[in-house]
């Protein structure tokens, strides 16, 4: 069973057929949608020289509509870049951007910039599911439907 941290809006945590549903069937899945909460679980993600200690994720999926929704997309862009991008990017673990086509041509090129995987918003569930299997440790997945 894989853990894989999630940042995305608290819409989808509320659906029943939503991704946060269907990765649950098969991962354990650490959902998060404010800021403090995700920046700490990220920073957990880092590579320790000093300390090894066990990765406590095997991947990160991150929604760029998780903080301000509703925001304008430049800002939404900037905020990505400059606030999240910091904490993805120390990851070790690999790393799926969901974004929408407001925010697509801002953020590309960071997302490339920092090999983060992609996929555009509005996504096919079965299509992240699958870029999601496909990221995970051979021992960690588990395919169920």
């Amino acid at each position: 069973m894989a853990r894989i941290l999630y940042g995305a809006p608290e819409s989808e945590r509320e659906e029943e057929n939503g991704l946060v549903a269907r990765l649950r069937r098969s991962h354990k899945v650490e959902y998060l949608n404010e800021f403090l909460g995700f920046a700490f679980e990220l920073s957990r993600c880092k590579d320790l020289k000093i300390l090894p200690l066990p990765r406590p994720y095997d991947l990160i999926v991150y929604d760029t509509k998780t903080y301000g929704e509703n925001w304008h997309p430049d800002i939404r862009a900037e905020n990505f870049k400059i606030t999240i991008s910091p904490f993805l990017v120390r990851s070790t673990v690999p790393v799926i951007v969901l974004a929408d086509e407001l925010i697509k041509e801002e953020v590309e090129s960071w997302i490339e910039m920092y090999k983060f995987h992609y996929l555009a918003q509005p996504y096919s569930i079965d299509k992240v599911v699958k870029k999601v299997h496909s990221l995970l440790p051979k021992n960690s997945r588990r395919n169920k439907r």
